[in-house]
């Protein structure tokens, strides 16, 4: 029998790599967890989760890898770490945080920990814009509501493909809407939180996001 093609999960867990994603936690929160040196007469800027895409002007962040040794155009992170633990760094740092489709790869309560986490790193007044999956879009494509969203820009053939990728897939572990992510980064004290469209922001710097997944995104703000 031949596997349908949309039951091809791509990131299957299993005890091997689970196992060998903690051996490099162990080995990288012990040995590389190292914050880079950090300019006092400049800007600076977080690019938390930054994947394979290197930002200028950032501190661009995210699991330890060795994955950019093997890749000839892909940088090294500036810093690399596991957000499930509390960040090797001092209070007051960051003018501004990005971070594109990360926290949804973490659960509930780790997200709140980091959250709070990046907030203490915070300048007064700096911003934080966090994009996400947005469950709402999400929803409405499987119940085809399509007056907020198209149903051309969603690559799935049915709502449960959808539902399942967006919960299951991925090394997803948490899902989010406007409504959550308010509530959470109100109780952690972060004021000014509002919902943004893509490209759209208080601060210009931080509009950094990918135009090829604005068709899923959620885009929210907050200020310290």
């Amino acid at each position: 029998m031949k596997l349908n093609e949309h039951f091809n999960d791509q990131y299957m867990v299993s005890l091997k790599g689970l196992l060998w994603f903690e051996m490099k936690s162990f080995i990288g929160r012990h040995l590389f967890n190292k914050l880079p040196k950090i300019p006092e007469s400049t800007k600076n800027y977080l690019h938390l989760g930054c994947g394979d895409v290197y930002i200028d002007s950032f501190v661009n962040a995210d699991f330890f890898s060795v994955l950019w040794i093997l890749r000839k155009n892909m940088k090294k992170p500036d810093w690399m770490l596991d957000l499930r633990y509390p960040l090797n760094c001092p209070d007051n740092i960051w003018d501004g945080i990005f971070t594109e489709h990360t926290i949804e790869h973490l659960y509930s309560n780790q997200v709140y920990y980091l959250l709070m986490e990046l907030y203490r790193t915070m300048k007064d007044g700096a911003i934080i814009r966090i994009t996400v999956p947005d469950l709402k879009k999400y929803i409405e494509f499987y119940t085809k509501d399509f007056q907020n969203i198209s149903q051309l820009d969603f690559p799935y053939k049915s709502g449960a493909e959808a539902i399942r990728n967006l919960t299951q897939n991925y090394f997803h572990h948490s899902v989010w809407d406007a409504e959550l992510l308010t509530e959470i980064m109100k109780d952690i004290g972060f004021r000014d939180i509002q919902e943004r469209k893509f490209k759209e922001g208080k601060n210009t710097f931080l509009l950094i996001e990918k135009e090829e997944r604005k068709w899923e995104t959620l885009y929210m703000e907050g200020v310290k």
